[in-house]
């Protein structure tokens, strides 16, 4: 029965080495493994000088990643519909790269972009070989908030939902301050937020509190039963999530397989690959248009 269900990874990042068409045929094949959409994260907006934006990129995606990907302008468009055959794109904003600058982000939305990806990393992380956002811009963590939550604020007003990376266990007050003041709109926490206890306490406290499990993998084919019983426990609030690049459709196979071999529960297999996703990304779509 698990062969039948549809599957929606809410977490791929649009980056690749080689030409368009030979990733979009690559992709085809996860579609026949039941791959329906892909919450596709975008940078609309990075710094022009390449070696800058590797410096807030994790080591272990830099040799995916070619320097061509950030020559000639200042930000990446949103793909046409249709560039991935059969897979349905919910384009977000990757806002790792703005500052007070460009923290408008009517332009994006108008642009076309229905989701904003947040990359919280005020200080160097060594374990993902980033500068932090303080290094890389020189400017304070006071003004790093500040650009954070006004983003914030019109991804709100404008219905999206958001992608919020942080590490859980340095900023707990900081999110739980921003899921307070939004109380009824969805936050995807990718990573587990680095902190299942954590994670689980957030997910008990805030109705639209989510969570997925991308970057995980190891992890998961190592201590698989920690991971399906937290996964089991929390099915409603948990999205499938690779973490892939566009041009790695092998890493999306691999998190299929292993999710479908972890779970033998047909309704924990829908809710973590199909429903959390649709009701995030489809259902509250309908809800802001009706």
């Amino acid at each position: 029965m698990s062969e039948n269900i549809k599957i929606y990874d809410a977490h791929v990042h649009y980056l690749w080495r080689d030409s368009v068409t030979e990733n979009c045929a690559a992709f085809a094949a996860l579609r026949e493994k039941g791959l329906q959409g892909m919450g596709l994260i975008i940078m609309g907006h990075h710094l022009p000088d390449p070696q800058q934006c590797f410096e807030f990129i994790p080591h272990s995606y830099h040799d995916r990643i070619g320097q061509q990907l950030f020559a000639g302008s200042s930000g990446m468009a949103v793909p046409e519909p249709g560039l991935f055959a059969g897979i349905e794109m919910f384009p977000y904003l990757d806002s790792r790269y703005i500052t007070a600058t460009e923290a408008d982000l009517s332009g994006f939305r108008e642009a076309g972009f229905r989701g904003l990806k947040l990359l919280y990393v005020p200080d160097e992380d060594e374990l993902y070989g980033m500068v932090g956002w303080k290094k890389l811009f020189g400017r304070s963590q006071k003004d790093y908030e500040a650009v954070t939550l006004r983003m914030i604020e019109q991804a709100v007003n404008y219905g999206w939902p958001v992608i919020f990376h942080v590490d859980l266990r340095l900023h707990e007050a900081f999110v739980r301050h921003i899921l307070q003041n939004y109380p009824e709109h969805p936050f995807i926490f990718p990573h587990f937020g680095f902190s299942r206890k954590i994670m689980a306490r957030l997910i008990e406290q805030f109705d639209t509190c989510y969570t997925d499990f991308s970057s995980l993998l190891p992890f998961m084919q190592q201590a698989p039963e920690a991971y399906k019983n937290f996964i089991t426990e929390y099915q409603t609030r948990v999205l499938f999530g690779s973490d892939a690049t566009t041009d790695w459709p092998e890493l999306v196979s691999d998190y299929i397989d292993t999710v479908k071999n972890l779970f033998d529960d047909q309704g924990i297999l829908e809710n973590i690959m199909q429903h959390n996703y649709l009701e995030i990304h489809q259902n509250r779509d309908l809800k802001q248009k009706g």
